[in-house]
């Protein structure tokens, strides 16, 4: 009979704080909130109708299981495990002193945790709005700038690409230049974050050659009449992967068993809170650039409709934290 040990995973502990002065709500479990979900890795489906939390540390824990041993075997038939093992999107999105990683092993008992915090205030604050966004029908708090704001506030706010006002990127500027967040907001249907990454490498590229032309290049500057009103956010959930938890691998005629697998994610996105500009490169499908005049007119940038938030380093090919919000489960309420 095979020896059967037990692994205690506590992977993924992330916090991220817009404000150095800012208080984390108190912890909530996941489950009593029926549309939101944590995400394992970038290329883990995400639902039309729930919000996907997405952290890297949790599959920076997963490999460190994995190379444990010089040889794993897992079950067939868990996606989860098989998108783990297959991620490699996670690999250079923070430097070694940005994360921490511990293993401890008691007897028979092991456990591995994972994580990080990561505060990124703005150098100047952006305003902070009343009653003026409803987001799928319910009033919610909002932050942002407008065009006749002043240029520090403004310098904030970059536009990266615009097509219409349902279709276009921003990033949020901090004082920690090394790091970003990019909001996005499209039509178009994606089925994970891992394929709207690649569609805003795609169409950052775009925006460097449309502000170029003199003809379009109003879209990346910002009149008096433009707006970016963007939700608030703060929670501070927790769970436990019950696909990941009672599963058994062997490894050199040894079993185990994974005994728990939790994350807590805190998250707080505000006025006071950060974002940069990327430098990553890709490979993308150049789009037709319109030679004919475009008339400027206002842009009405507003964050009231489903959304991503990456949060990345500008060194970085893919985001360490990413957040599809469809629904206002996260969202601080008026």
């Amino acid at each position: 009979m095979k020896f059967q040990k037990s692994l205690l995973l506590t992977m993924l502990v992330f916090f991220f704080s817009c404000n150095e002065e800012s208080k984390f709500p108190k912890v909530e479990e996941l489950s009593v909130f029926e549309k939101t979900e944590f995400i394992l890795t970038l290329e883990h489906k995400v639902a039309k109708d729930k919000n996907s939390i997405y952290c890297a540390t949790f599959i920076f824990a997963w490999k460190e299981l994995t190379k444990s041993f010089n040889s794993i075997e897992f079950p067939n038939g868990n996606t989860d495990i098989v998108l783990l093992n297959k991620s490699n999107s996670f690999e250079n999105v923070l430097k070694k002193d940005e994360y921490k990683i511990s293993q401890e092993v008691d007897g028979d008992f092991v456990k591995i945790r994972a994580e990080f915090n990561k505060s990124l205030p703005f150098e100047i604050k952006l305003q902070s709005f009343k009653n003026k966004l409803t987001f799928n029908g319910e009033k919610v708090s909002s932050f942002g700038v407008k065009g006749y704001d002043s240029n520090e506030q403004l310098k904030n706010v970059k536009i990266i690409y615009y097509k219409n006002d349902n279709n276009f990127i921003i990033k949020l500027l901090p004082k920690e230049k090394e790091h970003e967040i990019i909001l996005f907001k499209t039509e178009k249907g994606f089925n994970s974050i891992a394929e709207m990454t690649l569609e805003i490498e795609k169409l950052t590229e775009i925006g460097k050659e449309e502000i170029k032309n003199e003809k379009i290049n109003w879209k990346y500057y910002y009149d008096v009449e433009d707006i970016v009103i963007i939700p608030k956010f703060s929670f501070n959930k927790q769970t436990n992967f019950k696909t990941l938890e009672g599963t058994s691998f062997t490894s050199n005629g040894e079993s185990y068993d994974i005994f728990k697998a939790w994350q807590r994610t805190a998250f707080i996105l505000d006025e006071s809170g950060a974002e940069i500009e990327s430098e990553a490169e890709i490979e993308y499908a150049t789009e037709e650039i319109e030679e004919e005049y475009e008339k400027p007119k206002p842009k009405k940038m507003i964050f009231d409709k489903p959304f991503l938030i990456l949060l990345k380093r500008t060194d970085a090919k893919n985001p360490y934290f990413g957040l599809w919000t469809t629904n206002t489960e996260l969202m601080i309420k008026e």
